[in-house]
């Protein structure tokens, strides 16, 4: 034993002596002494540990599984019996070994179960008629431990032999003897105690009798017999209810002695100056502070650290037993070296505190870990001779030597991710509508000033070579993480600063992946505050459309959170193509939650738990979300704008493309309802105003978008609110214009175009400016006619009597074809063609001028827009208010 452990022992070190001989378990603070200043006394006086025995343990095992056993035998459950019966002898082999070193004796419960096992055995294998009437993997179970338990009970011949022939003692009551035997407290026998029971209890040698209660004890009436199944409880009230006068006494004289040794060792701990409790097998970590050295403190705190991570080690008092290493060495002086390397220590015990991977750091824990690692920096600044780096090796490590350079082993940027992923964790498993939530939300400032500390203390240290590409890269992208997505009113500085720290991590190499994301971040800075060409042309020279499919999952959801910010920053900007192909990337999957990281999907039979809990792992704290109902209100007002005009322009055709299939569903959802009310959420407001646009009614369609309900929800989530509504309002403007003058232009003759200034209340520049593209593009059939300031329709359109009459026509000459086909499969018959060919192909030709190219994207480089196959919106509520406008303008 080390000799720095002196002073006395109570029974139950021995117990842990397997564990560490020299390393006490456990240590209560002295009442005269700050207790560790990592951890609180509410923390530490949580739930009290209870100190048991060694043989308690492995005995309860023992009857823990003998009761399970016994279970099985009332169910001839021989599969279940056989297992339980090699847990049993694993379970004596450990608890042998316990027995040995307090030199006790076979328990009288083992062997008692032993050969009850083996008569049930025997009795089960006798009975032919039912043993045949067993399955078969229980009649195998039950021939393979009648083997085993036959040939494990050849090494307990004298103990069974001595059992079966001698009676059992007053209190034991056999099965035979008594039904129904219950095991509920999971004991077995019971001794009565006699009067030389009794005499053991009897206070004779001082301190020494409490040490007789646990061994010392060699007869067959030993503690280990002392078991309360099958008791008769009327034999034995008089044993274990009765209390004489003598008895009491004499447990007050125990008591009284142990208090009184207790305070006596009290006393000689203050004479030497340390306050030392012996109290359930505890020992001072250094006895004697005079006599510490370097040399003894090295041991000493080398054995502190072997027993770390093991079970039976207790972890706050590891912790105190490392705190109160580097007060020694504060104390000493043993040199910056040691002190550093013992803050690491401790650094790495309180984040070995929670052993679950999953479950989130306690916020108290997790601060007083951020103030270690930022004492640690402040030491390292104070020290700049003492190098901690992850190329120093074990040989080359060096911290207590004066004459060498101090070099240390570990990793600072690891420890600040470590902490800001801790952090994440807490928010996660926070409730973010509480106001615990913004309580926990102040530690992401302390963390933000740590990194900046930690950021200073890598570039003081470039020259050096002490930190790799990788812990350089860490320490910045932190930084542009913690930045990314707050808006600044100092929108230059914030450029520069984003500008700066990204500029460092793409000049590094070996860090693709740190410099994808810290590209992503600075183009969601540039959306965020509205520098849209700079964040589209960030985006396009880098690829990141190609090879984001092959990067991890977390930057993946962070490529979608930029896209969507792109979207709104596009949208701000009245870009309502742009903005409406940014967001349907996410928003026509249904999954915008899930894509975002903004919550967990229903649980889902193809993912395992492994994959839900690293979905969980991966969700963005919700400080950081995107509102998911503004992305679905601008989405679904850009496709408005785009959509409703594209349906009065293919009125006809049915074979139009479709721009947005999830607004298309909308509509069609609404069309399907049998009583339309007023609309109560954002998704029914722009359907309203949907079919307020296609009527040209562009007011109540204004009306609809713009309101006391839509700002709450919507509006006033923007910065620019006032410019964004009045960006709004004069699309809807246009797009109601155009909207009119494609559902009604077979209607008309000739439209005035004063007539449309004041019923649109746009300026006839712009008015005069849409026709003119609309008759370029071939949308629609006029021609402006600038004497009488008016517009003259081209009656080319079909009538429905003409429209029914190609659509037979053409399902007449596919049925033809068909029936060509079948009758001469080889030949190539072309069948009729028609007489409404022309017009399909001229309308084609007249919608894409021939040779139909893909349009051109803002920000993305394929077309994905939806085919021609989609099913045609129905259309004939317009009819009812064609003829209602046919005599309004001339």
């Amino acid at each position: 034993m080390s000799k720095f452990f002196k002073g006395g022992q109570s029974s139950s070190e021995s117990s842990d002596s397997e564990s560490s001989d020299d390393v006490p378990v456990n240590r209560q603070p002295a009442k005269g002494k700050a207790d560790f200043n990592f951890l609180s006394e509410s923390e530490d006086e949580s739930p009290k540990r209870i100190v048991r025995a060694s043989k308690d343990k492995v005995y309860d095992e023992l009857k823990e599984n003998i009761k399970t056993s016994r279970n099985a035998e009332k169910i001839k459950d021989f599969t279940k019996l056989l297992t339980v019966f090699e847990s049993i002898a694993k379970s004596y082999d450990k608890a042998k070994t316990v027995m040995n070193r307090e030199g006790l004796t076979i328990p009288r419960f083992y062997i008692r179960y032993l050969v009850e096992l083996e008569d049930f055995i025997n009795a089960a294998w006798e009975d032919k008629d039912a043993r045949q009437s067993l399955s078969k993997v229980n009649a195998k179970s039950l021939s393979a431990i009648r083997q085993k338990i036959r040939k494990y009970n050849r090494d307990f011949d004298t103990e069974i032999s001595a059992y079966r022939e001698g009676p059992d003692p007053i209190g034991y009551v056999s099965d035979v003897e008594k039904e129904g035997r219950g095991s509920e407290d999971g004991k077995d026998d019971v001794t009565p105690v006699t009067d030389a029971r009794k005499q053991k209890f009897d206070v004779s040698s001082g301190d020494d009798s409490e040490d007789n209660d646990w061994s010392s004890d060699t007869d067959d009436s030993s503690e280990s017999d002392i078991d309360f199944e099958g008791k008769q409880m009327e034999d034995l009230r008089q044993y274990f209810l009765k209390t004489t006068k003598s008895d009491s006494k004499q447990g007050k004289k125990i008591k009284d002695r142990v208090k009184h040794t207790v305070e006596k060792q009290r006393q000689e701990s203050d004479d030497e100056g340390w306050n030392i409790v012996q109290v359930m097998g505890e020992k001072p970590l250094f006895p004697n502070k005079n006599d510490i050295t370097i040399e003894s403190y090295l041991k000493k705190f080398n054995e502190v650290n072997m027993i770390r991570g093991r079970k039976s080690t207790n972890s706050r008092a590891h912790l105190r037993y490392l705190q109160e290493c580097y007060d020694i060495a504060v104390e000493k002086n043993f040199g910056p070296g040691v002190l550093v390397k013992v803050r690491l220590t401790i650094i790495s015990a309180l984040f070995e505190m929670d052993t679950k991977t999953n479950a989130a750091m306690d916020y108290n824990a997790w601060n007083k870990t951020r103030e270690a690692v930022t004492t640690l920096f402040d030491l390292l600044i104070e020290h700049p001779q003492v190098i901690v780096s992850v190329q120093t090796n074990d040989e080359e490590e060096n911290f207590h030597q004066e004459d060498k350079p101090f070099r240390i082993n570990g990793s600072l940027a690891l420890l600040i991710k470590r902490l800001d992923d801790e952090l994440i964790k807490i928010f996660q498993h926070a409730d973010c509508h509480s106001t615990d939530y913004i309580e926990k939300l102040k530690g992401e400032r302390e963390l933000c000033i740590l990194i900046e500390k930690a950021q200073a203390f890598v570039d003081s240290h470039l020259k050096n070579n002490i930190f790799d590409n990788t812990e350089i890269a860490t320490i910045y992208l932190l930084r542009i993480e913690h930045l990314y997505y707050k808006y600044s009113l100092n929108e230059h500085e914030t450029e520069q600063l984003m500008d700066t720290l990204c500029k460092k991590i793409y000049a590094l190499k070996n860090v693709m992946q740190f410099r994808q994301r810290a590209m992503l971040c600075q183009i969601y800075n540039h959306a965020l505050h509205d520098r849209w060409h700079k964040a589209k042309d960030l985006l396009l020279m880098s690829h990141l459309q190609a090879i984001v499919d092959h990067s991890d999952a977390a930057t993946q959801v962070l490529y979608n959170r930029t896209i969507c910010q792109l979207g709104l920053c596009a949208f701000r900007h009245g870009m309502i193509r742009e903005a409406h192909q940014g967001l349907s990337e996410i928003q026509n999957t249904q999954r915008a939650k899930e894509f975002l990281a903004q919550g967990v999907p229903p649980r889902q039979v193809d993912k395992t738990q492994e994959q839900e809990a690293k979905e969980r792992s991966l969700q963005v704290p919700y400080h950081m979300h995107i509102n998911l109902e503004l992305l679905e209100c601008v989405y679904l007002i850009c496709s408005m704008l785009l959509e409703i005009p594209n349906i009065a322009c293919h009125e006809y055709d049915a074979r139009r493309r479709l721009l947005s299939r999830s607004f298309h569903y909308q509509l069609k959802m609404s069309e399907k309802s049998p009583l339309i009310g007023p609309p109560e959420n954002t998704r029914e407001h722009v359907v309203a105003a949907s079919r307020a646009m296609l009527k040209g009614d562009w007011k109540k369609c204004r009306d609809y978008i713009i309101n006391d309900k839509m700002n709450a929800k919507v509006w006033n989530l923007f910065r620019n609110s006032p410019q964004v509504k009045e960006m709004v309002v004069k699309r809807i403007q246009e797009e109601s214009l155009r909207t009119y003058l494609l559902m009604y232009s077979t209607v008309y003759i000739t439209v005035s175009l004063d007539v449309l200034c004041e019923s649109f209340e746009l300026p006839k520049q712009r008015v005069y400016s849409i026709i003119s593209k609309m008759i370029i593009q071939e949308e629609l059939s006029a021609t402006l006619d600038e004497p009488t300031n008016c517009l003259i329709m081209h009656r080319i359109e079909p009538t429905r009597l003409q429209i029914a009459a190609l659509s037979l026509t053409d399902k007449l000459g596919q049925l033809t074809e068909n029936n060509e086909q079948i009758i001469e499969p080889r030949g190539t018959g072309r069948g009729y063609a028609g007489a409404g060919n022309w017009y399909v192909q001229r309308r084609g030709d007249d919608r894409t001028g021939g040779d139909e190219k893909p349009r051109q994207r803002g920000f993305h480089q394929t077309d994905r827009r939806g085919g021609g196959g989609g099913r045609k919106w129905n259309t004939n509520n317009k009819n009812t208010y064609k003829h209602q406008h046919q005599h309004q303008m001339a």
